[in-house]
Formats: structure tokens, C-alpha cells, sequence
């Protein structure tokens, strides 16, 4: 995809991401009754949990890995079928509706202390992770692109399939690093803020 492209299209993403952010906003304010119960989502008694539990990073850097690793991969092998570019929507808008809904849980339940709760359960491995997965969405949709155009006019297009497969290899491999780095930041680095955090309730 040329730079018009990735621009028309990541706006378009933006658009999507928004929608359903708002989206579970209104369904988070609807049903806050029942999804904000004692038993819901940011209970006081899941945050009493956070200020004494004890994490093993290493057993919980290999369950962040199996689930980045596995979603991640669960986009890849989509994108070499029919429904490639419909999982990429699907999961903008999943990515969206959660977002919507877990900011608006918090700030409904705490306030200002929910808003600091979900930033020091965002950093710093979010700063990694949320560029990481836009770029593999990125890499899916091209892929998927690619997949449905004529092979003569790939081959004048982008090179040869040789050449192809080496490039999305390199860009598969950068994001896959970039991930692991997120994943070693979100098991042992952040679970030190998230202790100092829950210290404010």
C-alpha cells in the first residue's frame, strides 16, 4: 500500500475504534447495575486482591506470552484466508467496544483513582503493545490485499514473491519482537506500578 493508502485506511480504523469505543460507553452506563456488581468488573474486593497478591513474573510472563503470542497468531494465519480482512474489523471493533467499556467501568466506580488504576495498568507495556498490534493489523491487511491481486500484477507491483515473502518476514519478525519486549515489560515491570497504585484506595 502507497502512504494515501495506509492514511485512508487508518482513518477509516480510527473511525471504526471510536464507534465502538462509544459504543461501550452507552452499553457500560446502561448496565452498569448488573456489570458494576460487588462481584463485576473493578469490585473493591478484586482491588484488596492486587494490594497483597504476589506475582511470579516468570509463570506470568509465559501466560501474557501464550495470549499475545496466540491472538497474534490467530490474525496471521486469518489473513491468509477469505476472511482475513474481516477478523481485522472484527477485532478494531472488539478492541474498541473493551476500551470503551473498561474506562467507563472505572471511572464510574472510583473516579479519578479508577482513571490513575487503569494508567498504571497500561504502562509502560501499553507503549509498546498498542503500536505493535496497529502494525500487525497493518501487516494482516496488506496480506489480505495482496492475496486477491492478480499475480502478474504483484509481481510489477512489489517484486518478485520472493522478494515479498522476505518482507513480510522482516516486518513479522520486528513486530513479534516488539511484542516480546511488551510482554517482559507487562510481567515484570508493571506489576510493580499496579502495587503502588492500589496503594491510593
Amino acid at each position: 500500500m502507497n502512504r494515501a493508502e495506509k492514511n485512508r485506511i487508518y482513518t477509516f480504523w480510527l473511525y471504526l475504534f471510536f464507534g465502538s469505543f462509544l459504543l461501550g460507553v452507552i452499553v457500560m452506563n446502561m448496565g452498569n447495575e448488573t456489570l458494576l456488581s460487588e462481584d463485576g468488573i473493578f469490585s473493591m474486593s478484586s482491588i484488596n486482591r492486587l494490594k497483597y497478591i504476589e506475582i511470579d513474573s516468570g509463570r506470568f510472563l509465559r501466560y501474557v506470552l501464550k495470549h499475545r503470542i496466540g491472538e497474534g497468531l490467530a490474525l496471521v494465519l486469518l489473513s491468509t484466508t477469505s476472511f482475513g480482512a474481516v477478523s481485522v474489523y472484527i477485532c478494531i471493533l472488539w478492541q474498541g467496544l473493551l476500551a470503551g467499556m473498561t474506562i467507563t467501568a472505572a471511572i464510574i466506580r472510583f473516579g479519578i483513582r479508577g482513571f490513575l488504576l487503569l494508567l498504571g495498568g497500561m504502562f509502560p507495556h501499553q507503549l509498546l503493545l498498542i503500536p505493535a498490534e496497529i502494525m500487525l493489523l497493518g501487516w494482516c491487511y496488506e496480506r489480505c490485499g495482496k492475496e486477491r491481486l492478480p499475480e502478474s500484477y504483484m509481481s510489477s507491483y512489489t517484486g518478485s514473491r520472493k522478494q515479498r515473502f522476505l518482507r513480510q518476514g522482516i516486518m513479522l519478525m520486528w513486530i513479534s519482537i516488539v511484542i516480546l519486549i511488551g510482554c517482559i515489560l507487562e510481567s515484570y515491570v508493571n506489576p510493580i506500578l499496579i502495587s503502588d497504585v492500589v496503594k491510593i484506595f
